[in-house]
């Protein structure tokens, strides 16, 4: 007869492998689907298209219907587009790094809920895809952070901070302007126009037009510019396709 010690191990260690084969089953099938507050469950690239739309819903508005990114919808591979656009724009000098750059840029959409084409979008209106890219006021980066935002986003979001060099660093700097992106989503209450702007001119001055009835238009109407031209060139030839273009000073 075993003692009472050796059953208890016995169950203990059946009930430790069952818990650990239940984790590993449930991290397999999250991975593979979603499940939606509905309780629909949708597989990973149905969730990246249906936050893809929704986002481009929420910066269009009541043009979206008659636009052009509305042809979006039915681009089956929008992440090899990402793929090609980013290997296409970057320097010769960073092209090796085109797919970790555009994978970064489609998990940091996918995170925070973006159409990865936005971002896309602000990367070529910002720095014109050229990571060691300076900015006039110290901004650095693809996403052209300045060092004090990007230390603080890092401090607020859990991510590690090495200076300057982060932000050089293209994956890192994508991770932080998607995180800022976010925040000044909620900030704004997702109103598109003006979390656009804040990105460019900052919170308060963005407070400041709305306080005497302005709204800033210049850098919004670039960064959308440059997101209907990368919809509107998808089953071009990549030697014909249009090139968006590139940042200049923002004014209310």
């Amino acid at each position: 007869m075993r003692s009472f010690k050796y059953v208890t191990r016995q169950i203990s260690l059946t009930a430790t492998l069952t818990a650990t084969l239940f984790s590993i089953v449930f991290s397999h099938e999250a991975s593979a689907t979603v499940v939606k507050t509905t309780g629909v469950r949708e597989s990973m690239s149905e969730t990246q298209k249906r936050l893809r739309i929704e986002h481009a819903q929420e910066l269009l508005g009541r043009h979206y219907p008659r636009s052009r990114v509305k042809y979006g919808e039915n681009v089956r591979k929008i992440n090899s587009q990402i793929y090609r656009w980013t290997r296409e724009r970057l320097p010769a000098t960073h092209r090796k790094q085109h797919q970790k750059i555009a994978q970064a840029i489609i998990d940091e959409s996918l995170k925070h809920g973006f159409d990865p084409v936005f971002l896309l979008s602000v990367i070529q209106s910002e720095s014109g895809f050229n990571p060691e890219a300076r900015g006039g006021v110290g901004e650095i980066g693809l996403m052209q952070i300045l060092p004090t935002t990007g230390q603080w986003l890092s401090e607020k979001f859990g991510y590690s901070w090495r200076g300057n060099k982060t932000l050089l660093d293209p994956i890192q700097n994508i991770r932080l302007g998607a995180a800022y992106f976010a925040f000044l989503r909620d900030r704004f209450d997702m109103h598109a126009r003006l979390y656009i702007a804040a990105y460019n001119m900052g919170q308060k001055n963005v407070d400041s037009a709305q306080s005497r009835n302005i709204w800033p238009k210049d850098y919004p109407g670039l960064v959308m510019k440059n997101y209907v031209e990368f919809y509107s060139s998808l089953g071009e030839p990549a030697t014909g396709e249009r090139r968006p273009s590139h940042r200049t000073p923002s004014t209310i």
